[in-house]
């Protein structure tokens, strides 16, 4: 079993991954250092900074961790399929296929994302949308408010864009089947999706 050999464009999104995964670790570390030295009196942090340290690192870097992820398998996925063509008594190795090639669509993890924070979102500022507007706080309703109208377009896009997902990762498997046969163990392995559900399904899947 010989390597396919992948193009730039799938190393360069690896190392964007690479990158990515780096950056967030630091503003992870960030957001943690920013509360705790705030909570403890070291250094005096602004409350706004605080929050949006919070906020990018519970629900901006998520989304961008996994759809830079997403760009990555999908490049890899199709130049593998190509590949197949041209070598046809070849297979990718065990490694290609798990980064490349499981069960889920690369997308499917992104729309459950999308759609979970949107729902959170949605629930959180709709109910905290009210009481700003009571309180006549024109600033904070109005961030809120846009809060809620991007937390509910997420949610639109998310729904029919998981069912895509499904549909064209279960055309994936189809063909990677007619492709490559490929041993119980290797199969068991690419059913364990990203987000860790362990069957390539979702929660709600």
């Amino acid at each position: 079993m010989v390597e396919f050999p992948l193009s730039a464009r799938v190393r360069a999104a690896r190392r964007l991954l690479v990158v990515t995964s780096a950056a967030g670790a630091v503003l992870v570390g960030t957001a943690v250092g920013t509360v705790v030295a705030d909570a403890a009196g070291w250094v005096p942090v602004p409350g706004g900074v605080r929050a949006g340290l919070v906020l990018a690192a519970l629900f901006l870097l998520p989304v961008v961790w996994v759809a830079v992820h997403a760009v990555w398998v999908l490049r890899g996925r199709a130049e593998l399929f190509a590949a197949a063509g041209r070598h046809p008594r070849r297979r990718p190795t065990d490694r290609q296929l798990a980064d490349h090639l499981r069960d889920e669509h690369p997308l499917s993890p992104l729309w459950w994302m999308v759609a979970v924070l949107g729902g959170l979102g949605a629930l959180c500022l709709g109910f905290a949308l009210p009481f700003a507007l009571a309180d006549g706080a024109v600033l904070a309703g109005a961030v809120l408010g846009g809060g809620l109208a991007v937390s509910l377009a997420g949610l639109t896009l998310a729904v029919p864009g998981i069912r895509r997902a499904d549909r064209q990762g279960l055309a994936d498997r189809r063909r990677r089947g007619e492709l490559w046969s490929l041993p119980g163990a290797v199969e068991r392995r690419l059913a364990v999706s990203l987000l860790g559900s362990g069957d390539g399904g979702h929660p709600g899947a």
